[in-house]
């Protein structure tokens, strides 16, 4: 048995920072101006060189030109400041805190924050230049993405060559393959550098409670270098190749934080950020040749035109018939009451909808997006209809249960989303769906958009908390879901 001992770099846990202000006044919005939307918090100008670079022996102070004069900051920041898109109707407040390292800066502006009443902090270093609609499109998707804790732009270290400050997993290097550019959709990570980092102020709030819990009681600053040891349980000291330690930095642990906490946190490739090295004016940016560019965006095939010519080729009888598949939702159907509504999405030919009607009293509809698919269905004798199954009117969800066999897999997540979030509002019982198990993606399959597994069921799908979730084995290349109520 393991325990976790962390040791933390001594920081101010609270303060006041030094420079505070509105950054736009509202208009027409004065009582907001206390409790923003969005609290920028900035650590500025240059640090104490004797803070900086004490020898730790002979406690000499050593001085580099490469510090500036406090709360100095680069001309192209300035600039940036006044042409960026604010949040549409929201007050935007601003910190700035000079004199000290990182870190404790965004420990003591964070606090204020928190006492501000914000509902984000973008953290944003004075070296790293956004686009111009960073900040309007990275809050409007966490709005649309309320499990999130926090996603950040993409920039690179400030050398030749550079790498991204983006990381997908501990030890495994920078993360070069997230998709950058115009279109490109944010992905979860493991951390990133904290240039530029919209955080949600309630996933701050509530690690912080929980690692004063878990710390007895105590209060730990959520920004400060820190170092996990793990050792023998019950040991003091324990021999060196069973010693474990990890170094995380303070943006690298803040991230880290979050997640432990239930809080995922993303890289958005679409705000490619400028990094300035302010010792010679250079600026730094993602290299033209990086893997993410090359990361098509690519849009969805799986039209009615599409379906159409597939089910014209392959006829009633299409090869799409997954026996063990269907066996087993059959069984997760058996139990329901005479005349229980069953809503088939993607319902296809009907060659699943024929075994429900066939085996079941159960009043039976399918809905496919292809009209040759349901003229098929209709010719078995089934309920089916053409549609879009993420433009289906609330009333046609209506239902006890909702079968969907190889569905979510074609649609994008937002469409699935919005699909799930209408199941969820109108009333459904069950909820039983089929997707490919770690196989199957969007390299190998075009019509997919997803590469699916259990985790990315579980990730999607824990939004919905009202639902219990069962995952199993359909068949050798499928997983079968079932979500209850």
């Amino acid at each position: 048995m393991n325990k976790q001992v962390d040791t933390l770099v001594d920081v101010e846990l609270d303060g006041e920072a030094k420079i505070s202000g509105l950054l736009r006044p509202p208009i027409k919005m004065a009582q907001l101006a206390t409790t923003p939307q969005i609290v920028i918090c900035m650590p500025v100008g240059g640090k104490e060189g004797g803070q900086v670079l004490n020898c730790p022996d002979c406690k000499e102070h050593w001085y580099s030109p490469s510090f500036r004069a406090p709360n100095v900051v680069p001309v192209e920041l300035m600039l940036r400041i006044q042409q960026m898109q604010p949040v549409l109707n929201g007050t935007t407040a601003m910190l700035a805190e000079s004199g000290r390292l990182s870190g404790e800066a965004r420990q003591i502006m964070t606090k204020q924050a928190i006492r501000m009443g914000a509902r984000y902090i973008l953290y944003w270093d004075d070296d790293v230049i956004p686009p111009p609609m960073a900040i309007y499109e990275m809050h409007n998707w966490m709005e649309r993405h309320p499990e999130a804790g926090a996603i950040s732009g993409a920039y690179v270290t400030r050398e030749q060559p550079c790498e991204p400050l983006v990381y997908r997993k501990h030890g495994e290097g920078a993360w070069w393959n997230f998709s950058m550019g115009e279109g490109a959709e944010p992905e979860q990570c493991f951390a990133f550098g904290a240039g530029f980092v919209l955080a949600r102020v309630e996933a701050i709030q509530e690690t912080i409670a929980g690692m004063q819990r878990d710390n007895g009681g105590e209060e730990l600053p959520i920004w400060a270098d820190g170092k996990t040891t793990k050792v023998q349980d019950g040991q003091d000291e324990v021999p060196d190749i069973t010693r474990r330690d990890i170094t995380w930095g303070h943006d690298i642990r803040f991230c880290k934080l979050l997640q432990d906490y239930g809080w995922p946190v993303y890289v958005d490739g679409r705000q490619l950020l400028g990094h300035i090295d302010v010792a010679t004016g250079a600026m730094f940016t993602m290299p033209s040749d990086a893997p993410g560019f090359s990361k098509q965006i690519k849009k969805n095939i799986n039209t009615k035109a599409y379906w159409d010519g597939i089910y014209g080729e392959e006829g009633a009888n299409t090869w799409r018939q997954y026996p063990e598949m269907f066996e087993k939702v059959l069984k997760e159907l058996g139990g329901r009451r005479d005349g229980d509504a069953v809503v088939e999405l993607g319902c296809g030919v009907g060659i699943l909808g024929s075994q429900i009607v066939g085996r079941y009293p159960v009043h039976y509809i399918g809905y496919d997006i292809s009209p040759q698919a349901v003229a098929y269905a209709q010719a078995r004798g089934l309920n089916a209809f053409e549609f879009r199954v993420q433009d289906l009117p609330d009333e046609a969800l209506s239902c006890e249960v909702v079968v969907a066999t190889e569905v979510f897999e074609h649609l994008d997540e937002a469409d699935f989303f919005e699909l799930m979030d209408k199941i969820d509002e109108v009333g459904v019982e069950k909820i039983i769906f089929t997707v490919p198990d770690n196989c199957m993606g969007p390299d190998e399959v075009p019509e997919h958009t997803a590469l699916f597994n259990e985790e990315l069921v579980r990730e999607r799908m824990a939004r919905y908390a009202d639902w219990t979730l069962r995952i199993d084995k359909a068949d050798e290349h499928h997983l079968i879901c079932v979500m209850e109520r």
